[in-house]
């Protein structure tokens, strides 16, 4: 009898035991993710000429025009990572480079590299008790950023 309950007790032990692993593989096996979103508003009555190069594994280079009056999304990725935040400084961490000027050659006030002068939000989800979700900036352009001629 003695031998019995043993062994049962220790099956019981190993059933908790294989589903604590279960539990722990199902919750690790979707890796967080943090989007990056970088929005382009053309307010100006210009023509806007864009170039970027994305950084790293997702070195994708592109070339668009921007017409007048008109909002596009410049750039979109989803990294591995958690707690979506302003990078501050880094926001444009996902570019190799960028670059933005009007067709028609007027010099461009505005330095679309610091980040005072795009606007930050996010959107944030949650996978369990991890954060995650999207940094979007954007960046408006106006008449009044670029040099009068």
């Amino acid at each position: 009898m003695k031998k019995n309950s043993i062994l049962k007790m220790s099956k019981s032990i190993s059933l908790l035991g294989l589903s604590f692993i279960l539990f722990i593989t199902i919750l690790t096996s979707c890796d967080p993710a943090i989007g990056y979103e970088y929005n382009l508003d053309n307010k100006s009555d210009k023509e806007l000429k864009v170039y970027y190069k994305g950084l790293g594994f997702n070195d994708t280079t592109s070339s668009m025009t921007v017409l007048p009056r008109t909002e596009i999304q410049l750039y979109e990725i989803e990294v591995w990572g958690s707690n979506p935040h302003d990078e501050k400084d880094n926001f444009l961490l996902m570019f190799d480079t960028l670059s933005i000027t009007a067709t028609d050659s007027s010099k461009l006030l505005s330095d679309y590299l610091k980040s005072e002068n795009w606007s930050y939000r996010n959107d944030i989800g949650h996978l369990g008790f991890v954060k995650t979700g999207t940094n979007i900036y954007n960046l408006e352009i106006s008449n009044e950023d670029f040099e009068s001629q």
